[in-house]
């Protein structure tokens, strides 16, 4: 989408640059100064400021959201000027503080961005919503459970990887043999 609107590829940047998101980026003494930029005051800068409507879908931000200067956002065609209108009409879809407005997954998937690449017959749909681990949903979690859980998830990734290969190995012994009977 940056081809063409910017010189050249290292001239590209993320839409929303920014090194803390309040409330999760802890004491804010020890962030650099160069990456205080507030994240929400970064997607605001392009989506705009929400709505009392917006605002009254996710609860209790609104005291904080309220603190940020009010602003009407950038178009996207002024940051993507030689960008695929369809790209643009996607991303202006799904870049909605509501989620209620912004489209869905099936619905990005859908669009006329897509047309040609998508491949509809090679995808799986989850029967039901992914849940994610229990002690997520504490609302305070200790570092070394954290740090426990983590390490976990990398073990597990290991081990499946380790299936994978010595699978891959089996395969190819078996083809070795086949292929000199």
């Amino acid at each position: 989408m940056q081809e063409g609107s910017v010189a050249g590829y290292q001239d590209r940047k993320p839409l929303f640059p920014g090194g803390t998101c309040y409330p999760l980026s802890g004491d804010l003494d020890t962030i650099k100064t160069e990456e205080r930029l507030d994240q929400l005051s970064m997607i605001f800068g392009i989506i705009g400021t929400p709505s009392a409507e917006d605002l009254a879908s996710i609860g209790n931000a609104d005291e904080y959201i309220g603190s940020i200067k009010q602003t009407k956002g950038t178009p996207l065609e002024s940051i993507y000027p030689e960008a695929d209108p369809a790209a643009i009409d996607l991303l202006n879809r799904m870049l909605r503080f509501n989620p209620k407005s912004r489209c869905t997954a099936e619905e990005a998937l859908d669009h006329e961005f897509f047309k040609g690449v998508r491949r509809k017959e090679l995808e799986t749909v989850a029967d039901a919503p992914l849940v994610g681990p229990a002690f997520l949903d504490s609302l305070e979690i200790d570092l070394e459970t954290l740090k426990q859980k983590i390490f976990e998830e990398v073990r597990w990734f290991q081990n499946v990887g380790d299936v994978r290969q010595k699978a891959e190995r089996q395969d190819d012994v078996a083809a070795a043999e086949s292929g000199t009977s």
